[in-house]
């Protein structure tokens, strides 16, 4: 595979994923994601509520763009960075929804059985993620 190639496999797949999970559709969002997240992927899920779709339908859904993409010499690990706008985060905690005009997102691909999949069983704490 060329590096051209992946590279807009991988950036293809994280604007795939960020357009799925910034708009609450998880079930999308685990396709592209490894198995290791998909714990951390159905916890986000159980905090949807319907007035959280109605709010999503009427501010619009998450658009989002790749602003840098990285692939490992070994082209096993890939980094991707995403501009997303009108971005919607629910908070675990209170479980109010928040929307946020643009943020940037930094995923972490991991090339499994030739399928670049997005790795989020860990939550990041350094602002990326956590909005409380």
């Amino acid at each position: 595979m060329s590096t051209t190639n992946a590279k807009s496999q991988i950036e293809q797949t994280a604007v795939d994923f960020c357009e799925a999970f910034y708009n609450f559709n998880y079930p999308v969002a685990e396709e592209w994601s490894t198995p290791s997240s998909l714990s951390y992927l159905s916890f986000l899920a159980s905090n949807i509520q319907q007035k959280h779709i109605e709010q999503l339908k009427a501010q619009g859904t998450a658009k989002v763009s790749v602003v840098s993409s990285e692939i490992d010499a070994n082209s096993e690990r890939a980094t991707v960075v995403c501009e997303i706008k009108n971005a919607h985060i629910i908070s675990p905690i209170s479980g109010e929804m928040q929307q946020i005009s643009v943020l940037q997102d930094t995923l972490e691909l991991m090339r499994e059985r030739n399928k670049w999949l997005i790795r989020m069983d860990i939550p990041r704490q350094n602002g990326k993620r956590n909005h409380d």
